[in-house]
């Protein structure tokens, strides 16, 4: 495992992931009434986008956190990790025909980014997957409960390599006439691990 080479320091990690859930605290949601299945399609026409957020994780054996900022254009995309005070922790980039991570100088390649980023940090990320699921995208097989307003509240997907998560949203925010969740949390229960995402900032492009 090579997280030790990520300079993450077990102590301030741990600090900053409490500061991290305090602030993500459940927020009043507001009063709407949407047509979930228009809202879904409005999601799925919108595959270029750019976040920038707080990553949180969090196992058995280990908390940590980051900042994070990840762009997407249609299959492409990348995302950057950085420490709390702005020290790059790792840089990835791909597409369907494979993705390079680049961290503490050294560089990865790989056919599966979810494998890869765990192999390099120890983070489950569901890199492939979460192109969908941090919009609040589903699936047609996936098991959705959408909450009162009309969009997805908890989702548990239904596919061959992503049975074990379970995701929960909150925090929705109007962005260009989109609702796009602003804290999503993924449960994995086969090894008890979750991933608290933050986001502050989205950017929806044509």
């Amino acid at each position: 495992m090579l997280i030790s080479r990520l300079c993450i320091k077990q102590t301030l990690s741990a600090l900053i992931l409490i500061l991290f859930l305090a602030g993500c605290a459940t927020s009043p949601q507001p009063i709407v009434s949407l047509n979930s299945s228009a809202h879904q399609l409005s999601l799925k026409q919108q595959d270029h986008w750019l976040i920038k957020g707080k990553l949180g994780f969090k196992s058995p054996e280990k908390k940590q956190s980051a900042n994070f900022r990840w762009q997407q254009t249609q299959q492409q995309y990348q995302l950057n990790m950085t420490s709390i005070i702005g020290t790059s922790l790792l840089n990835m980039q791909g597409d369907e025909k494979g993705v390079t991570l680049i961290a503490d100088d050294e560089t990865y390649q790989d056919s599966d980014p979810s494998d890869l980023i765990w192999r390099v940090t120890g983070w489950q990320i569901p890199v492939e997957k979460l192109r969908f699921w941090i919009k609040g995208q589903h699936q047609k097989r996936d098991k959705v409960i959408f909450s009162e307003q009309g969009w997805v509240s908890q989702l548990q997907p239904i596919c061959s390599n992503c049975k074990n998560w379970l995701i929960n949203y909150d925090d929705y925010k109007l962005v260009d006439a989109i609702w796009l969740p602003h804290k999503v949390v993924l449960n994995n229960r086969l090894n008890n691990s979750q991933l608290l995402i933050r986001v502050n900032k989205w950017d929806l492009y044509e």
